[in-house]
């Protein structure tokens, strides 16, 4: 067994008895009849690069960076579907800090709903079982009390993907959420935390959690296949829940925790992850798939040549 053999391995089989569905058919994305590929939509006008909202109320910062950016109603308007996607990928508690803050997605959706959105979706694709997955995390409650709608991906990929070119040279094709391609609004809202394979996730690898044949990411080359999904789709706005999070055993924990107490908000995905690379105590540089997101054009992994604003 070779090195990528290994990876392959233990990336499918490390989450427990329910896998992820796209690790157990590789070439899974070929399977159906062609559909109309996705472009990448462009983001609103920025009003400023990037902001961290330092708190321990994740409401009350929430409020303070849509401030900071103008108002919610630069990027959600009267009729809009928002897609919100956290991460509530493992069956962890909320203190237990390896998923999105329950109340802060919750906030958000209520926001949302409060400048007319049409619709507020939550979702993930969740390495284990959604069910457990969303009860554990407390942030179906938390949503469904809010007024949106959440639920887990894992159900089928004709119901929830739809097969689109990315044209990145490794990628190719993948089944990318039909909710994201069809929405008016996209908002990334990952956590910051540990990862055994590349360290840290936050961001960019949270838009994994869309792609229902994703085990094809650790077939070929992890870092070249996480760059070329955010050169494809790029979210609206992406807000990086670093209140607090895992530094060792991620992505499922449990691990030891550190205390952040930062919301980190930015149109600019690349950036936003950098920020978040900083806080964790590494140079973005020597993230592989966010150096090579910005060598492909998706953002300023130099955040700090950025308009950056602190609250």
């Amino acid at each position: 067994m070779n090195r990528r053999e290994f990876i392959k391995l233990t990336a499918c089989a490390g989450f427990g008895s329910l896998l992820l569905p796209g690790c157990s058919f590789q070439g899974s994305h070929t399977q159906m009849p062609p559909k109309k590929a996705a472009t990448v939509e462009g983001s609103p006008p920025r009003v400023t690069d990037l902001i961290m909202v330092e708190g321990n109320d994740p409401a009350a910062m929430l409020n303070k960076g849509f401030d900071a950016l103008g108002g919610i109603s630069n990027f959600v308007k009267p009729g809009n579907t928002v897609v919100l996607k956290p991460n509530f990928s493992v069956p962890r508690l909320p203190e237990e800090a390896c998923t999105t803050n329950p109340v802060l997605v919750a906030s958000l959706v209520k926001m949302c709903l409060q400048v007319g959105a049409k619709e507020v979706k939550v979702i993930d694709y969740p390495f284990t079982n959604p069910i457990i997955c969303l009860e554990k995390t407390g942030i179906k409650n938390a949503v469904t009390a809010a007024g949106g709608k959440i639920y887990a991906l894992n159900n089928g990929v004709e119901k929830y993907f739809s097969r689109v070119q990315t044209n990145g040279t490794m990628l190719g094709e993948v089944y990318f959420s039909k909710d994201v391609l069809d929405a008016d609004v996209f908002i990334n809202m990952p956590i910051l935390k540990h990862h055994y394979i590349t360290e840290v996730t936050m961001g960019l690898k949270n838009m994994m959690g869309l792609v229902w044949d994703r085990g094809i990411f650790h077939t070929y080359d992890l870092h070249q296949c996480i760059a070329e999904l955010a050169a494809f789709k790029k979210p609206h706005l992406t807000i990086l829940d670093a209140l607090r999070g895992i530094t060792a055993s991620g992505p499922t924990g449990p691990g030891p925790i550190k205390e952040y107490n930062q919301l980190v908000f930015g149109t600019d995905p690349v950036a936003v992850d950098a920020y978040g690379a900083f806080l964790f105590g590494m140079k973005p540089t020597k993230i592989n798939y966010l150096r090579m997101a910005a060598e492909m054009g998706s953002g300023q992994i130099d955040w700090e040549k950025l308009n950056v604003k602190r609250i």
